[in-house]
């Protein structure tokens, strides 16, 4: 019975697992059969959650997934009919899936390996020069990035075989298609597009074509340095700053000049960086030029708001300028010779890992004017008041070498010097002004891993000027000077695709001998004195977050942490409501006197409304520790740069913006609308009458109190093609409150410019002649004026003022136009002539107004700077 019982229950058991093998025999050709049965779907394009319901429906095909991890990107497939087990494979890897059967269902999974990292440099194949903000996308996953200010780029993405494709407007497209298992370096260089840009544009795909569109930051502008040399400037000569000033949002501070405002600022709240050192005055020729050599330029970004976290110590714009790194492939020379100057540059490699680049301007305005004022007087109007005997040259020289130590490690050294000397014998007499700028770069790049680069950077930084006066009774020669060192390390951890972390810090050192005067000899009325040297030590670290949150909102968010310390040796000063010294506090050398701190959040996002649209919003606060005593408006060389102290309490400003941008036809057209809102807090102005020459308490002198700007800026971009250029509107209101002064009622600064119209386009002729044309129209700006005198009963007459910057002057317009003439075609040599005419219609555009003669018969002038001007000049290249 045992032993029937036993075999019965053994028995049972094999049927029950011959019926489960069976079963699962079954199942799995089952499953084997779905996955190799063959389906027809209806369109090609979709998202992953589209064709699994169609598939569904259609076929009884059951999956088990989570929402969450499916994409909302569409794909698009180059054909409707497929093997399941294909299909399935192929749009999951796209977007970092895997798949696999249970149950009579197909469960969808992420994938659980670790992802792969491609990572490398983007550059100009033709001189090796590394590409700024390039592209590279992948197709299939719907993916990319842009390269960074050093030409690095990485991308984060599952293993599997897709295709890469790499571009930047003016060059080639360059696309490979490879599989890629392990983490791997691409170097690429791309080819400069030889033919008309259009035919690049329909190569490439959409995606591509609106990386402006898709990236985050807003109220930024990238310049072209082909368009910078189209634009006709003052004697035919190309000026980065001048041209900047035809972009929304940001005017010349005055006619004529290098200098600019930005959204409602002053000229001395814009940071703008040479190969991130500071320029503290960037004129050259009292500011008919700039201090930039296009020749020796390679980028030049401008933010205006949204300012990422790694820039501090100004208010209301960056101008981020990128020095060339010399061509690694070929010795090369361009130049050019004109009426207002003449530059050459050189460049080449030395050996296989070193380039360098030496480039160099002299500029002869005042002998060309001596020229014509002796030789067209009485044949020109008006050259005779130029005078004969003029001195106004300025020369300024970059040089930069670049060491590729290892494919990790790449150092740069690159250095600027320029001097103005400026002699007008009817304006100035008998007194000079003598000028310079000198900085210092070293940079070194390190790539810690395939997601991970550091740039360190150290700065040197000097500013000189003179001012020599020599007449009968006063004989002297007043000098300041400031300096700076610095160190900076920034690091970009490129973590994934959809997050980006920036970080680093910076330490500066600042030097001031705000003025000396050192009497010329015995006779001079002048003593010699000197106003204390200072020095302060600025700090700032940051961190910033890039994080993609979807397929549509991007968000881009951190903080920038400053300490501004007032150093000894130093007096400090505290006065009454007189503006006397009531007390004074002296402070050892290294000795810290007054210590700021600044916390700066900044946010921004960018929301796709659809492929070539967005909406982009940011917020930024920034604080400034630097202020310029300077009462006059175009930017003299005299103008002094002095820290915070106790006080001067630091400015900082909140900016909010909103955006929408347009792409159209495929990146041709672009776009923008932006509305702004500014807030400054102890905001800086001067009492009236104020008294800054040389003087030890200038704290006395200066008021402070709130601003505020708000404005609408639209830009109309056409990028591409023959026919190139921009239109841009700003309608804007600028306003302060300040305490002492305007009676204390709120008031306009000078630059407050409510219209200001601007237009610059160029257009290609063929392949040898060009011409182009800028016009602006810019409301007039407002002066503060005598208007009247009343009698104190003490002899001479006393006048009273209109209020503060209460009187417009007329209104700004300017057409320059120009025609470029190329030689033909040589194997080596090609020169270029430009004709050009400045104020081409001779309006005469003041730029202040003011009085001659004795107290009781004034006269009132208008000051032009200049009426019609043509230029002539070549240029060449070998």
């Amino acid at each position: 019975m045992g032993t029937y019982f036993c075999s019965y229950l053994f028995n049972k058991k094999l049927i029950l697992l011959a019926t489960l093998l069976a079963l699962s025999t079954v199942l799995f050709a089952q499953n084997t059969q779905v996955l190799n049965s063959t389906i027809t779907l209806r369109q090609t394009s979709g998202t992953i959650l589209e064709f699994l319901e169609e598939i569904n429906r259609a076929y009884g095909v059951k999956f088990a997934y989570d929402e969450k991890i499916i994409p909302n990107q569409r794909y698009s497939l180059h054909k409707t009919q497929w093997k399941l087990d294909d299909f399935l494979q192929k749009l999951l890897q796209k977007a970092g899936l895997k798949f696999e059967q249970a149950a009579g269902q197909i469960i969808i999974k992420k994938y659980a390996v670790a992802k792969v990292t491609l990572n490398g440099t983007i550059s100009d194949k033709a001189d090796g020069e590394q590409l700024i903000g390039a592209s590279v996308y992948i197709p299939e996953l719907g993916i990319g990035t842009v390269s960074n200010a050093y030409g690095f780029y990485s991308i984060t993405l599952p293993p599997g075989e897709y295709t890469f494709l790499f571009s930047y407007i003016g060059y080639e497209r360059f696309q490979k298609k490879m599989n890629i298992e392990a983490n791997q370096l691409m170097n690429v260089a791309l080819s400069s597009a030889i033919s008309n840009l259009e035919e690049v544009v329909v190569k490439a795909k959409q995606k591509e074509e609106i990386e402006g569109i898709r990236a985050v930051q807003m109220s930024a502008h990238s310049v072209e340095i082909n368009q910078i040399k189209t634009a006709p400037m003052l004697a035919g000569e190309a000026d980065v700053l001048k041209t900047i000033q035809f972009l929304p949002g940001i005017q010349n501070g005055s006619e004529g000049t290098a200098n600019f405002s930005v959204r409602g600022g002053s000229y001395d709240q814009n940071l703008v960086l040479l190969d991130g050192a500071p320029v503290y005055n960037l004129s050259h020729s009292l500011g008919f030029f700039s201090v930039f050599n296009v020749d020796a330029i390679k980028d030049v970004q401008v933010y205006k708001g949204g300012i990422p976290a790694k820039y501090g110590g100004r208010l209301s714009s960056v101008v981020d300028i990128r020095m060339k790194e010399g061509n690694n492939q070929k010795f090369a020379v361009k130049g050019g010779i004109g009426l207002a100057g003449s530059r050459l540059t050189v460049e080449g490699p030395l050996g296989k890992n070193v380039s360098y680049l030496v480039s160099g301007r002299y500029g002869y305005l005042g002998q060309t004017g001596n020229y014509f004022a002796k030789n067209l007087n009485g044949i020109l109007p008006g050259v005779d008041k130029f005078g004969e005997n003029n001195e106004i040259d300025f020369y300024d020289l970059n040089a930069k070498i670049n060491i590729q130590l290892n494919k990790n490690n790449k150092i740069y050294f690159s250095a600027f010097a320029g001097n103005d000397h400026f002699y007008n014998e009817l304006a100035f007499e008998n007194n000079t002004l003598d000028w310079g700028n000198q900085t210092g770069t070293f940079r070194w790049n390190h790539i810690y891993n395939s997601r991970l680069f550091s740039n360190l950077t150290l700065v040197y930084g000097n500013f000189d000027y003179s001012y020599t006066i020599q007449n009968e009774l006063q004989n002297f020669r007043w000098l300041a000077n400031q300096q700076q060192q610095a160190i900076k390390l920034d690091f970009d951890y490129f973590a994934s695709p959809k997050h980006t972390f920036n970080f680093g810090l910076a330490l500066t050192h600042h030097q001031f001998a705000p003025g000396r005067v050192e009497a010329l000899n015995d006779s001079s009325a002048v003593q010699s004195l000197a106003l204390d040297s200072q020095r302060a030590l600025e700090t700032g670290f940051y961190v910033s977050h890039e994080y993609q949150v979807n397929s549509k909102l991007s968000l881009n968010y951190g903080v920038r942490f400053s300490t501004f310390h007032n150093i000894g040796e130093g007096t400090q000063y505290t006065y009454d409501g007189d503006g006397q010294p009531q007390q004074e506090r002296s402070f050892g050398n290294n000795e810290i006197m007054t210590t700021y701190f600044g916390l700066a959040p900044r946010a921004s996002a960018r929301l796709l409304v659809s492929s070539t649209s967005a909406i982009k919003a940011s917020y930024n606060r920034t604080f400034q520790y630097l202020h310029l005593v300077n009462n006059a408006t175009i930017g003299l060389p005299t103008d002094v740069w002095l820290p915070v102290d106790n006080n001067i309490k630091p400015r900082f400003a909140d900016q909010v913006a909103l955006g929408y941008f347009k792409e159209l036809r495929k990146g041709m057209y672009g776009i923008s609308v932006e509305v702004y809102h500014k807030w400054i807090n102890n905001v800086i102005d001067y009492r009236d009458n104020a008294n800054i020459f040389l003087n030890q308490h200038i704290a006395t002198q200066i008021r402070t109190g709130q601003g505020k700007a708000y404005g609408l800026e639209l830009l109309l971009e056409k990028k591409k093609g023959k026919f190139k250029g921009w239109v841009s509107y700003t309608l804007s209101k600028v306003q302060r409150t300040i305490e002492g002064v305007n009676n204390h009622q709120t008031y306009s600064p000078r630059y407050d410019r409510r219209h200001n119209l601007s237009v610059i386009v160029s257009h290609d002729l063929g392949k040898r002649w060009q011409i182009s044309a800028n016009y602006s129209y810019i409301t007039g700006a407002g002066i503060t004026v005598p208007q009247g005198l009343y009698e104190s009963g003490y002899g001479e007459p006393i006048q009273y003022f209109s209020s503060r910057n209460g009187f417009k002057l007329p209104d700004f317009h300017q057409l320059d136009f120009g025609v470029k003439l190329k030689s033909k075609e040589q194997k080596r040599w090609q020169g270029e002539w430009y004709f050009g005419v400045t104020n081409a219609y001779n309006r005469k555009n003041p730029v202040t107004y003011y009085l001659s003669g004795n107290l009781r018969e004034e006269q009132v002038f208008q000051l032009f700077l200049f009426g019609l001007m043509p230029s002539i000049n070549y240029n060449f290249k070998f």
